[in-house]
């Protein structure tokens, strides 16, 4: 059975798409319903069904259990039923306690998100009312008659709960649409290079590193000279790695910038960045060894690309999550505990 869409997991670069995921332990909306936290009211004036309120908005014993059961079945097919009694805190919470906490979470965060729709001018066209149309009447045909009357899932049902993860969308998109995408290219660009280091120490038997001598180093830098002037010289050699020679291991490596600058020595990072695509440029010395360096791509447009869209998600993410916290902090919770502790697994 095809769950209906929750939680906050933003994917591409300028739009939001609600999936289920579980992180068991909390984002941090939820508090511990103790009746300290003053969006987080006890009341007694709930209908029968209710579990808890957004505001003005009631939340369903159905409506929760269709964001919930296909989480629970995930969590039971990847761990088992026994899960549910493991202790996740030092106080004696159980996973259980944690994923109903956090689906709680879900739900509150799509109505806080859908509550703004209005005073932001969005709404549901044409085409999202049939899109929602067309994705009820297809969870609703995947579902038995037994399934709909244990649960009371309705038509209804269903396709408010489609509305609702629309409206969050285009929310989230609408206060994202134009979030500053210029990114210097020292932080997004990934270079394909291959390089030869040749140490100028060895182990020994006891794995101790060991200096050659000077003129060992002299007849070692020789070598690789000579290597790299044939390499250069042969028209036919595009890559290091096209040369066979025992002598010398060719690593390559995809890295933007920063990575280059953890993984290499000294200034050897600044050179490889700067080289053009096709050079092949050393030799180039350290305190521990001997480089060449082989750009084979000036930039891989795949690698370049995703990091690209990870900077822009994380700006809209940050821009996102300051606009939900000012809304959280006017939100009223109020939870039927009666309904909320007699919640058990299906």
């Amino acid at each position: 059975m095809r769950l209906l869409i929750g939680w906050r997991k933003f994917a591409a670069a300028a739009a939001v798409i609600f999936m289920i995921a579980l992180t068991a332990g909390g984002c941090g909306l939820m508090s511990d319903k103790s009746g300290d936290d003053d969006t987080h009211e006890l009341t007694t004036s709930f209908l029968e069904d209710t579990v808890f309120t957004v505001s003005d908005v009631r939340v369903s014993l159905t409506e929760w259990y269709l964001y919930a059961l296909r989480q629970i079945a995930d969590i039971e097919a990847m761990y088992g039923e026994d899960i549910w009694d493991f202790k996740v805190d030092t106080e004696g919470k159980t996973m259980w306690d944690a994923v109903k906490d956090d689906i709680m979470e879900q739900i509150i965060y799509i109505k806080i998100v859908c509550a703004r729709a209005g005073e932001l001018g969005i709404t549901i066209n044409e085409d999202d009312q049939l899109n929602i149309n067309l994705q009820t009447d297809e969870f609703m045909t995947g579902l038995s008659a037994e399934m709909k009357n244990k649960y009371g899932i309705t038509q209804d049902i269903v396709k408010a709960i489609y509305t609702d993860n629309v409206l969050a969308m285009k929310v989230y998109e609408n206060l994202t649409l134009n979030i500053d995408t210029n990114i210097p290219d020292v932080d997004v660009r990934h270079m394909v290079l291959d390089y030869i280091s040749v140490l100028k120490y060895y182990e020994n038997d006891d794995e101790d590193a060991v200096s050659y001598t000077d003129e060992e180093l002299a007849q070692i830098k020789a070598d690789a000279e000579e290597y790299l002037a044939a390499a250069k010289a042969n028209p036919d050699i595009t890559r290091l790695a096209e040369i066979n020679d025992d002598r010398y291991s060719v690593v390559e490596l995809v890295a933007d910038y920063a990575e280059l600058k953890e993984k290499l020595p000294d200034d050897i990072p600044d050179k490889a960045y700067s080289l053009r695509e096709g050079e092949i440029s050393g030799l180039y010395e350290t305190e521990d060894a001997y480089f060449i360096l082989d750009c084979v791509k000036y930039t891989d447009e795949e690698s370049t690309n995703a990091a690209r869209i990870r900077i822009i998600e994380e700006r809209q993410k940050a821009l996102f999550e300051e606009k939900y916290t000012a809304w959280e902090a006017e939100t009223v919770i109020k939870t039927n505990y009666k309904v909320w502790d007699a919640i058990v697994r299906e």
